[in-house]
């Protein structure tokens, strides 16, 4: 499977009087396909009535680590060393992981937490709030 991120185009609710506004907002899920991925999308989003799908696109992300109770996600870059043997020099090779957390400190403990039992040396590079709304993980029925 690979994560999609789907940008999606729709009229929403803002007040309680019901004036509408067009918002664009991103939402990640897995999927086998770009297909796969525009038709499961199609099918979370029917309940929202009209809507566009302005983007599908691939993103890697090697982990996420969601806690289903925050609403927001972070993006970390992540750089695992390695020591060159030949050369005798550390090495670097950076990966992207997904993180869901209230801010940008919590994100940051939750991604350590995450990391706890990982037998790799790593640093942190950076860490930075997505536009993501929600995350659809593949569920298998």
């Amino acid at each position: 499977m690979s994560w999609f991120e789907c940008k999606i185009t729709y009229d929403k609710e803002i007040n309680a009087d019901g004036k509408m506004k067009k918002v664009s907002e991103v939402y990640l899920l897995d999927a086998e396909t770009f297909t796969d991925a525009e038709a499961r999308m199609t099918k979370l989003m029917e309940s929202r009535g009209a809507f566009t799908m302005d983007t599908v696109k691939k993103v890697r992300y090697v982990e996420l680590f969601l806690d289903n109770k925050s609403e927001r996600f972070y993006k970390a870059k992540v750089g695992f060393i390695t020591l060159d043997e030949k050369s005798g020099t550390e090495k670097r090779k950076y990966s992207q992981m997904l993180i869901q957390a209230d801010d940008f400190s919590e994100a940051c403990q939750n991604l350590q937490k995450g990391m706890k039992d990982t037998l790799a040396d790593y640093e942190i590079a950076a860490i930075q709030e997505t536009p993501i709304m929600d995350v659809f993980p593949y569920e298998v029925k």
